[in-house]
């Protein structure tokens, strides 16, 4: 998706999913665009997803481009998705070949978040080394579901990352890391959790999450 910024001259003129959208691009919450624009907050977020699907189909047919396999899956429902990974064995190795090649063009967060999404549920370990760059993305949603996308490939050549990620500002991410390493934690993995559940100022759901993957690390090692 394009990332040129569009004048609220020219957004006023399109249709009211548009609209919705850029007010999200800019950095507003759903709740915010809820009262800014007087709508349910669930119609909110059916514009954002619709407005994604059409300027996608806009950037592919002022470009004159066939949409390939990746572009397919990101505009479909999750649901969708998951028929297709589990369903269309044939096509899953083209669609991994497409990741591998394009992952680094892919800039926009909404787009990286749904393509991440994938690559766990593909269950890839080649794939891991792509999605690990972003454990250090400046975006906090994409660092939690390369988190999440690591725990579900559940391959020990993730743990260095996870690690790492039990250290994130975030406590989102910590929690999500944690969870990650439930069967494939180290002694290191060990080490940074204890010194989690023992931090008085660490948030409550963060350290059931890291108490949890001890147990389990422990139990399974």
């Amino acid at each position: 998706m394009d990332n040129k910024k569009i004048s609220w001259e020219e957004i006023v003129k399109l249709d009211d999913c548009l609209i919705t959208y850029f007010l999200y691009r800019e950095g507003k919450s759903i709740k915010a665009i809820s009262k800014i624009r007087n709508i349910h907050r669930e119609i909110v977020e059916k514009d954002i997803v619709e407005a994604k699907i059409k300027l996608r189909m806009l950037r592919m047919s002022n470009k004159g481009e066939k949409k390939s396999l990746l572009d397919k899956m990101l505009e479909v429902s999750k649901e969708e998705r998951l028929r297709f990974i589990n369903e269309e064995l044939d096509e899953i190795e083209n669609l991994k070949k497409e990741i591998k090649l394009r992952y680094k063009d892919f800039t926009n967060p909404d787009d990286k978040m749904i393509l991440i999404w994938i690559i766990g549920e593909l269950k890839d370990k080649e794939l891991i080394n792509i999605i690990a760059k972003d454990i250090i993305n400046k975006n906090g949603n994409i660092r939690r579901m390369v988190c999440s996308a690591l725990g579900k490939i559940g391959d020990k050549k993730a743990v260095p990352f996870l690690n790492k990620a039990l250290k994130d500002k975030k406590p989102q991410v910590r929690q999500y890391a944690a969870k990650a390493l439930k069967n494939i934690g180290n002694e290191n993995t060990v080490k940074i959790l204890i010194q989690i559940i023992n931090n008085k100022a660490e948030k409550k759901y963060v350290k059931k999450a890291c108490i949890e993957a001890l147990k389990s690390i422990k139990e399974f090692n």
